[in-house]
């Protein structure tokens, strides 16, 4: 009696369903906002998109049931977000030490190294740090971490935009409590508004815009036009895209928007480790 046939496994199907199954579990979830349950599935999902063999990415992309969910599951994925930072916000300004509870945010990390990824990209560009006068980061959220990072290390002031009111009042509150005063500035504007960014970049000479400005492409081309017909000649945009897998948790930048932008792409990187943001460093024309 022969033995039965063993059949060959596809790993890229079965990355497929792991993250379709995720999907689902986390799209089943009355409320996103964190919890051992929420937390989990994100950092599943996340574990998932960064740690794929190379040559299973492609099939997965072009597997029609990812394609059919990918906008959805960005979309999850940037409430998920929201809903995290917020929570560590309110969490932050509730403590006696805001500063100590801001250390024991779980992404910390990450967040200081793409800042340093993103810093090392401008001088890759030709960014002088020592000459630096100002940087506007779009799209800081209620948990301006990013911001703070830079301002901490460039020593320069930070404008930092949000379209949503009250992200922009939390942020307020946080960044009073945790940054000397008058080195960060938070206002209420929309990234597709030329004249709002008029105003929030005005004498900077970097922008950061951050990964979640526009989830849906036309978004993503709407503020990048606001932004690149607003800068001063000269100005570095650094632009966070997703590559590979990471683009189903962030939406990627495609580069002839930039161009279209008034912007020339000078630079992009592809994280291979733990951070899942791509750096496109672009200069004004």
């Amino acid at each position: 009696m022969s033995a039965a046939p063993v059949r060959d496994v596809d790993p890229a199907g079965l990355l497929s369903c792991r993250i379709l199954s995720l999907y689902e579990r986390l799209r089943a979830q009355r409320d996103l906002a964190p919890s051992p349950l929420v937390n989990a599935l994100f950092a599943d999902l996340v574990n998932a998109c960064i740690s794929a063999d190379a040559g299973e990415v492609q099939s997965v992309l072009s597997d029609s049931r990812i394609d059919g969910v990918r906008s959805h599951l960005i979309r999850l994925c940037a409430q998920g977000e929201s809903l995290l930072e917020d929570a560590w916000a309110r969490r932050a300004l509730a403590a006696a030490d805001p500063g100590a509870e801001i250390a024991a945010f779980p992404y910390l990390d990450n967040y200081e190294q793409l800042a340093r990824l993103e810093l090392h990209a401008l001088a890759a560009a030709g960014h002088q740090s020592e000459t630096a006068r100002r940087l506007c980061f779009v799209g800081g959220g209620p948990l301006p971490l990013s911001a703070m990072l830079l301002c901490r290390t460039l020593g320069v002031h930070v404008t930092v935009v949000d379209r949503d009111r009250e992200a922009v009042e939390v942020s307020r509150r946080l960044v009073h409590r945790l940054v000397p005063a008058e080195r960060i500035s938070v206002v209420l504007a929309d990234a597709a508004s030329p004249s709002d960014m008029a105003r929030a970049v005005a004498e900077c000479d970097v922008v950061v815009v951050a990964a979640l400005v526009g989830t849906t492409r036309a978004q993503k081309r709407a503020a990048l036009r606001a932004i690149g017909t607003s800068v001063e000649r000269g100005t570095h945009v650094v632009i966070r895209s997703a590559d590979g897998l990471r683009s189903l948790l962030y939406p990627a930048v495609d580069i002839s928007d930039v161009h279209n932008a008034g912007l020339v792409p000078e630079l992009l990187l592809h994280p291979l480790g733990d951070v899942v943001n791509s750096v496109l460093v672009a200069r004004r024309r």
